[in-house]
């Protein structure tokens, strides 16, 4: 099947001689990781460690941490926007296991007992063909061998999106749109939710609420990128 259809960079369109790879690695050294210092709470990149975070105060937030991968910029924003509207799970895999490597090297990290996808609506499932957390949190656990908790937790409303709305609509956007499908499988667990891109929080405060509310002991936040 190489012989016929050659893989190649998704972004570039160069021959990939690594199978597991869906960029080269020219386009890979574009994404840009956040690197410390950042908020240990929210996961915003600070000026200085003793710096006050500007994106917190005003903020409850019931994840106990945030750690997000990579810059969005460019090249990430073309990588995600393949996995969400072209067809291309695999980019998920690809970005959850860079994603992976960024967390092992956060020692501040408390063992995670299970990485959860941020649901999709199960009509915007269907209309995508798959959820591209979902695939984020297979990488993660290839790499990281933590178990993906899928189905555990149910999106129950199919907002609209979040892209043009304010961070205060973001918040009441999602108020409340999830419940627990499996209470046991979150009793007294350490869970790192997972989604493509950080904005406000807003998606992945309404699911550690959830969460915490179901008996989790704690929740954490893993996103690619920080927008």
């Amino acid at each position: 099947m190489d012989l016929v259809y050659p893989p190649c960079c998704v972004s570039c369109r160069v021959r990939v001689f690594d199978g597991c790879r869906v960029i080269c690695r020219v386009c890979e050294s574009g994404l840009l990781p956040i690197d410390a210092p950042f908020c240990e709470r929210c996961g915003n990149p600070l000026d200085t460690p003793v710096v006050p975070c500007p994106a917190c105060p005003g903020r409850t937030f019931y994840f106990d941490g945030a750690i997000s991968g990579f810059e969005f910029n460019r090249p990430l924003q073309d990588l995600i926007h393949q996995l969400k509207y072209r067809n291309r799970p695999g980019i998920g895999l690809f970005l959850g296991s860079l994603l992976a490597k960024r967390v092992e090297q956060e020692p501040g990290m408390p063992h995670i007992t299970g990485v959860m996808p941020v649901p999709l609506h199960p009509l915007r499932n269907r209309e995508r063909g798959y959820n591209q957390s979902a695939y984020i949190a297979r990488g993660i656990s290839d790499v990281m061998g933590i178990p993906v908790l899928e189905n555990v937790l149910a999106r129950t409303r199919n907002t609209p999106t979040q892209t043009s709305l304010s961070p205060e609509e973001r918040m009441a956007n999602v108020e409340g749109v999830f419940e627990i499908c499996d209470v046991e499988a979150v009793r007294d667990a350490t869970i790192s939710l997972v989604d493509d891109i950080f904005t406000t929080g807003a998606t992945i405060n309404s699911c550690a609420r959830a969460l915490l509310q179901a008996g989790a002991e704690r929740v954490f936040a893993l996103t690619v990128a920080r927008a």
